[in-house]
């Protein structure tokens, strides 16, 4: 639920501000990407408390970067993109860090004498500050993930994943819940 405010001030003129607050309670969010649903039912059966990200924090990522977010990208983030416990513990995949991510990335890069990120391409996942993967944003809603990892010897980005939302259940599955 959307709820608007807006505050109209006469003085010298007319003003108008318009206030935006998302309240949509995660409980009642439901994505529309498969595996962020199974994600999410899977936490809610184990009690696990998700700490979603609403439409602003998602705004602030599109404006930030000029871009629009795939769809399983944004169900991720309504559904846990602030935090999920000990899910991704030690990684840097919830918001705000990955404001910060295409910069740490292309550092990493930069580091290891490694070519730059592809044009179009958004890192969403950094772990220990070695590993990096990100998806293009020219690849559809459920877009696959490309990943970098230093000391591998990689002479070019490696396709892990057929799409995101892949990705994050197999985090899953390697995170040993």
């Amino acid at each position: 639920m959307i709820i608007e405010l807006c505050v109209v001030l006469t003085y010298l003129g007319h003003f108008k501000y318009q206030l935006n607050f998302d309240l949509t309670p995660m409980s009642s969010f439901r994505p529309s990407t498969k595996g962020i649903e199974e994600l999410r039912n899977f936490f809610f059966q184990k009690k696990i408390e998700l700490h979603p990200c609403n439409s602003i924090d998602i705004t602030n990522i599109e404006e930030k970067f000029n871009i629009v977010l795939p769809q399983a990208y944004k169900d991720f983030l309504l559904t846990m993109g602030r935090d999920a416990g000990a899910f991704m513990r030690g990684s840097s995949v919830f918001y705000p860090d990955i404001l910060n991510l295409q910069t740490w990335a292309n550092g990493l890069l930069k580091e290891n004498g490694f070519t730059v990120l592809p044009l179009n391409s958004f890192v969403f996942w950094m772990h220990q500050g070695y590993q990096l993967a990100f998806f293009s944003l020219k690849e559809g809603e459920n877009p696959p993930v490309y990943f970098f990892s230093e000391g591998r010897g990689q002479r070019d980005f490696v396709k892990i994943e057929n799409s995101l939302s892949d990705f994050f259940v197999n985090q899953l599955k390697i995170s040993g819940f």
